[in-house]
């Protein structure tokens, strides 16, 4: 057994988390089931808040650490050194990008640093795609955690780097298809594109008179900007579009089911970015557990999803009649074989095999290899090479 400290960014005891208090739930359960003592701390101000006290207490009774965000800077400034797991699921510093114009360069600032530092400090990183892979084990190599005791250690650097993308709880009981017109997009985040959605449910009304379209607001809106949520709801305003288009509480965690039970289909819409090209969305997860068809932009994880089970419809355009017309395909004869499909997905995801990496890390904690010798530390040569130096290095011998 392995005592494992949880340390998660968001709050999670008001029951309604979002991805990031999704997967911390999820991956205490799995780690529970495996063997594991596990302890939780979030942020939510009771007796497991994330201070500097309960941080140090945990961490000596702690065999090992699991952490994503910015929460890492408090877990390596207050923990006894003990070898952590850092998530790099979620690409923080490349959805925040989004927020220079709002919030100026602080951010970026904030999040450049604490993502060196989780880099640094951090054993062993978990992502959720081959693409997410590659770009962090770039910047693993620029920050020396790449380097050439852990190639050694292991060519392919599984050791350092692992998939374990999100996951889905086990198949819902009697799940039945819902033959409604009713559409769900969810919550909004700033890189999303509410508008083009809103636009592409009006003109599908043209064939459908009695599609609508949900969004949810979201849980903790003082960690998560809510700008183009502000702007959706005065665009809905502004058109007279309140009575298809509808902005709801986010649903309990324990109760989404039956929430996901009020749709027939989901919608999501999103500028090609890059963010776009790293993100692996939770929604797209939680929605085909739900029995969502979906139907979506363009993005390499979430295409190749989709595309393997048919589980929903990819549309390539930005153009919101390319939408209506694939919502109305997929609300029509499509729609049975779509939901057919996202029951297949859902057994082939369960979250004890997405989180096998990191269950098989647990059964034997270690720290990273080469992570002292070779972390970057920015410097200056005392002197510029010389000729016979630079020789001496390119032959590889000495004089």
């Amino acid at each position: 057994m392995t005592r494992v400290l949880l340390v998660c960014p968001e709050p999670l005891t008001h029951g309604q988390p979002a991805g990031i208090g999704i997967r911390f739930l999820e991956i205490a359960k799995a780690l529970t089931d495996d063997g594991h003592r596990v302890t939780t701390l979030s942020r939510d101000g009771g007796e497991l808040d994330v201070t500097p006290e309960n941080i140090a207490r945990c961490s000596a009774d702690a065999d090992m650490a699991f952490v994503q965000g910015h929460v890492a800077n408090d877990l390596f400034a207050h923990a006894r050194p003990i070898p952590t797991v850092v998530d790099l699921y979620d690409p923080f510093i490349v959805e925040n990008l989004h927020y220079y114009e709002t919030r100026g360069a602080e951010v970026f600032t904030h999040d450049h640093a604490t993502l060196v530092n989780s880099l640094l400090r951090g054993d062993f990183f978990l992502c959720a795609s081959e693409a997410q892979r590659l770009f962090w084990l770039g910047m693993l190599m620029a920050v020396g955690r790449l380097n050439p005791i852990a190639f050694e250690d292991d060519r392919r650097l599984g050791s350092l780097i692992a998939v374990a993308p999100f996951g889905v709880q086990p198949p819902r009981t009697n799940a039945q298809r819902n033959t409604s017109h009713d559409v769900l997009f969810g919550g909004i985040y700033d890189w999303y594109d509410p508008i083009l959605a809103i636009d592409a449910i009006a003109l599908a009304r043209e064939t459908i008179a009695d599609i609508t379209l949900t969004f949810t607001t979201h849980p903790n809106p003082s960690l998560t900007p809510q700008g183009k949520t502000g702007a959706a709801m005065s665009y809905v305003k502004r058109n007279g579009f309140g009575d298809f288009i509808h902005f709801q509480p986010w649903a309990a965690y324990d109760e989404r089911a039956a929430f996901f039970e009020r749709f027939a289909l989901a919608l999501l819409t999103f500028p090609q970015s890059l963010e776009t090209d790293l993100s692996m969305r939770t929604r797209i997860y939680d929605y085909l557990w739900g029995g969502l068809p979906i139907v979506t932009s363009s993005a390499p994880g979430t295409d190749e999803l989709l595309a393997r089970y048919g589980a929903g419809v990819v549309v390539r355009d930005e153009r919101s009649d390319d939408y209506a017309q694939a919502l109305i395909a997929a609300l029509g004869p499509n729609h049975e074989p779509l939901f057919a499909a996202t029951q297949r997905f859902v057994a082939e995801h369960q979250w004890p095999r997405v989180l096998e990496p990191l269950l098989e890390f647990c059964r034997a904690p270690r720290y990273g290899a080469g992570k002292d010798e070779f972390a970057a530390r920015p410097q200056l040569p005392e002197r510029p090479a010389s000729m016979l130096d630079r020789i001496k290095r390119r032959i590889g011998g000495s004089f």
